[in-house]
């Protein structure tokens, strides 16, 4: 819970929902955007259009099945309040983005109640040449966990590219990383994999001293353990 702030200019435009469309809500959206487009009182014409942005935000928010009960939209200007209650972290972290990451939004108030709490997820405000690895690598210290951040963000991604600048992704926290040993492997090629960095293979062999008695001798089938680092990296967060 709480203020949340969002690139204004940036996001999905009202009515492109992005997921399987909750019918009911998005003709009521669709005739408030009429009505607001329609009416000429300027003031009647920004409630209106309120009225729009919060019906859509909704129906966007229903249309790809997240769970929050009694979930509740109000809008004044470019800040959005949300209300209700979650049955996970997750679920009302995604609500929220969905509605920041809305044209024209550039505050959420997050008052939706997570029924089991959990260590919240760190925010990533996307900006010119990111990528999913390369967010990965700053964010736990390992660009293979690129599709990690993908899953956290589904439904609202559709493919790992299709990111942009100004756009608000959750990093959820992690805690551990591992790898199991394929035929040909070597800790210098694994490191490359998900540091981008051969050379850091001493941080592998370092992190896995009880098993390995050489940085050049690893086992097919062997798990290892992939150290992290970063700001997203928590000592007390499960590895999912």
């Amino acid at each position: 819970m709480g203020l949340f702030s969002f690139v204004k200019s940036a996001g999905r435009s009202i009515g492109l929902f992005g997921g399987q469309k909750a019918a009911a809500a998005e003709e009521a959206a669709q005739k408030a955007v009429a009505e607001a487009q329609a009416a000429a009182d300027t003031a009647k014409k920004a409630a209106l259009n309120d009225k729009a942005v919060a019906l859509d935000i909704k129906a966007a928010i229903e249309s790809h099945g997240i769970g929050i009960q009694g979930l509740e939209v109000s809008c004044n200007g470019d800040v959005v309040r949300l209300g209700g209650t979650a049955t996970s972290q997750a679920d009302s972290e995604k609500a929220v983005l969905i509605a920041g990451n809305t044209e024209g939004i550039a505050t959420v108030d997050d008052g939706i109640i997570v029924e089991v709490p959990e260590p919240p997820a760190i925010h990533h405000t996307v900006v010119k040449g990111d990528t999913l690895s390369k967010i990965a690598l700053t964010q736990y210290g390992n660009m293979h966990l690129y599709d990690h951040i993908f899953q956290a963000n589904m439904p609202m991604l559709k493919h790992p590219d299709e990111i942009y600048p100004g756009q608000v992704l959750r990093i959820p926290r992690l805690s551990t990383s591992s790898h199991t040993v394929k035929k040909g492997e070597t800790l210098g090629g694994i490191a490359k994999h998900y540091y981008g960095n051969a050379g850091r293979y001493t941080e592998i062999f370092a992190a896995n001293r009880d098993q390995l008695s050489s940085p050049d001798v690893v086992e097919v089938g062997q798990t290892l353990v992939i150290p992290l680092s970063g700001p997203a990296v928590d000592a007390q967060a499960p590895n999912a």
